[in-house]
């Protein structure tokens, strides 16, 4: 009597299937624990918003929507991907602050060390942005990306800032 190999990759499949059900389920425990913060302490100070965006940053990176919005923006062969995460981000973040914070993220491309100082507006308004930049009340949280590597859209080895500003709405 022969074992089949069809079994073995079944329980691969069931594995995998198990630990996307498992991340699905921390990143809306985050959610709900993070909209149960926000409920029970209104943010006050530009400290709370802060740490928010921090956050934000990292747990967007962390499930994997932060690096295709930046990587590829402006790629016109995945223009559709693009939208496709960056709505999901833009969805994302809105779940996670209150509707009295605005936002946007830009992203430098770094080159050679240095920062480039035209950004790629990905979120937001230019008009928001110019005026956080010009000293408007608001905090910004920077995120460094090195380099981003799918096996869907390929190998990019530029590096990025990312900035995700935040302000309080009048």
């Amino acid at each position: 009597m022969r074992l089949h190999r069809k079994s073995v990759h079944r329980g691969q499949l069931q594995i995998a299937e198990t630990l996307v059900s498992v991340s699905l389920i921390l990143v809306l425990a985050l959610l709900l624990i993070n909209a149960t913060n926000q409920a029970l302490e209104p943010y006050s100070d530009l400290t709370s918003l802060d740490l928010s965006a921090t956050d934000i940053l990292t747990n967007a990176d962390e499930v994997g929507l932060l690096r295709p919005v930046i990587y590829l923006f402006g790629d016109s062969r995945y223009e559709t991907n693009f939208t496709a995460y960056q709505n999901l981000l833009n969805d994302y973040i809105s779940t996670i602050i209150p509707e009295s914070i605005g936002y946007a993220l830009i992203a430098h491309e770094i080159l050679n060390g240095s920062i480039n100082p035209e950004y790629n507006l990905l979120i937001g308004s230019p008009t928001d942005i110019g005026a956080l930049q010009q000293g408007g009340e608001g905090t910004v949280a920077n995120y460094h990306l090195g380099s981003f590597t799918s096996s869907d859209f390929g190998r990019f080895s530029t590096q990025y800032l990312v900035q995700l500003y935040l302000w309080e709405k009048i």
